[in-house]
């Protein structure tokens, strides 16, 4: 019965997320050259909430559902599998950055350790801050940055050439930039304020670094 209450808690948890991404995807600003928008935020938290597990099928509920409910252009397959990989890689992606920031921030940067003006500030900065950063931009760069051209080349050029992925990556690097700084600023706060949920439905320990 506990384990039933507890997926289900998960699965309400996912499609909500899942939901809050398909929204957030009518609020992104649409500029020359580029658009912005956060809707993976939400995918990027269920994976490190809920786990690889969920955050898979909530990026695919939010590509499927999303596309369904825009009612235009086309259902790409690799562009959904990208969706999904924002759920699975930052859960994957945790314990090799929890890891090493939490051993600096315990040897390194304590505050009764810091000597240097120059390094005191952070001290102060949370190592889960750190820690989120770097998982998220990371993900980021893989999906969003490395992947994503290939895929949009594969829509749009039907083609997948070096020289094409390349074209678009460098013509999306103001974008990649901006999501790389933005992403974990908003991922974070939206984790803090779910550091409440029960032990048993997080399965990603993120709130346990200190």
């Amino acid at each position: 019965m506990r384990k039933f209450s507890v997926n289900l808690r998960a699965m309400v948890l996912s499609g909500l997320l899942a939901a809050m991404g398909i929204v957030l995807q009518y609020f992104s600003i649409t500029m020359p050259l580029m658009r912005i928008g956060i809707s993976p935020v939400p995918i990027m938290v269920a994976g490190l909430v809920l786990g690889p597990v969920y955050g898979g099928i909530t990026g695919l509920v939010k590509d499927t559902v999303g596309f369904l409910v825009a009612g235009q252009g086309s259902f790409f397959p690799p562009i959904t599998v990208i969706q999904m990989l924002y759920g699975i890689l930052p859960p994957l992606l945790l314990p090799l950055f929890r890891t090493p920031v939490h051993w600096v921030w315990d040897k390194a940067v304590r505050p009764d350790k810091v000597q240097r003006p120059a390094l005191r500030w952070l001290a102060g900065v949370p190592a889960r801050l750190v820690t989120c950063y770097l998982v998220v931009a990371t993900t980021q760069f893989i999906t969003g940055g490395l992947l994503m051209p290939a895929a949009l080349c594969l829509l749009l050029d039907r083609q997948l050439t070096a020289q094409l992925w390349l074209a678009r990556f460098v013509a999306r690097l103001p974008q990649q930039v901006i999501y790389l700084a933005g992403y974990p600023a908003v991922t974070y706060p939206i984790l803090e304020a779910l550091s409440g949920a029960t032990r048993s439905v997080r399965e990603a320990a993120l709130f346990r670094h200190t």
